[in-house]
């Protein structure tokens, strides 16, 4: 392959990986800062549905989950959001946190980690795929000196 492009997909890998690993280690710190700030419950799933949504060309699957918790001023409230892991169902628990003045803005810990979690793991992995392929472009470009 040539020197030239091993460089720069290296460069290109690195600098990717850089920015998703602060995109990742950003939400956790936005998620620390919301554990200090929020109030913590437990919340369960009341409703759970999946449906089919057809865009053109394309069937795509959107689920829905109804979350009742508890809070100290307002009683239980009921929240809709939008579940992107498959392996939820009705009747689950899962930690809640909202905001003691404003107890509809809610962020789910757990969904959020593994969002967090996955953004800086690829981080890693492009920074260290970037950084093997610009050792090994340094390696080829010594053997072909000698």
């Amino acid at each position: 392959m040539n020197m030239k492009r091993v460089r720069i997909f290296s460069l290109l890998l690195l600098v990717v990986g850089t920015f998703l690993l602060l995109g990742g280690a950003g939400g956790f710190v936005s998620l620390y800062m919301a554990s200090q700030k929020y109030e913590h419950t437990t919340g369960v799933i009341r409703d759970y549905q999946t449906r089919k949504i057809y865009r053109y060309r394309k069937i795509r699957y959107e689920s829905q989950m109804l979350i009742s918790y508890p809070t100290d001023r307002y009683g239980d409230l009921l929240v809709t959001r939008t579940s992107y892991l498959p392996f939820r169902s009705k009747g689950d628990k899962l930690p809640v946190w909202y905001h003691p003045d404003h107890p509809r803005e809610i962020r789910l810990p757990n969904s959020e980690c593994m969002l967090w979690g996955l953004l800086a793991v690829a981080g890693l992995i492009g920074i260290y795929g970037g950084w093997v392929c610009r050792k090994d472009s340094g390696t080829e470009k010594r053997n072909a000196e000698n």
